[in-house]
């Protein structure tokens, strides 16, 4: 899984952006798990479209459903590129 696109969305009255991350293939329960070690990550597999959605500890905030090729990340107004960065890295990483 890799990154596709990223298309911001709008920027939010206190200051942070608001991205949609289009991905090379959609998101799996498999996959989609990799995102807990960036902080609070939750999984609703039960749903009947399952939703995850991910908060860390420096603002950021992500949410998609399994099955999509996408998700929505707020990012932070404080250490913006820093955390984009940190996610890039994870989502980017080679799994094999």
């Amino acid at each position: 899984m890799k990154i596709f696109a990223r298309h911001k969305v709008e920027d939010c009255f206190d200051g942070s952006a608001v991205f949609t991350y289009e991905m090379t293939e959609p998101w799996t329960a498999e996959n989609v798990s990799i995102l807990a070690i960036l902080g609070d990550f939750e999984y609703f597999g039960d749903f009947p479209r399952p939703l995850f959605r991910l908060r860390t500890s420096d603002g950021m905030f992500i949410t998609g459903v399994a099955g999509a090729a996408t998700c929505r990340v707020i990012l932070p107004r404080t250490n913006r590129d820093a955390v984009q960065l940190k996610l890039e890295e994870v989502l980017m990483a080679d799994r094999r």
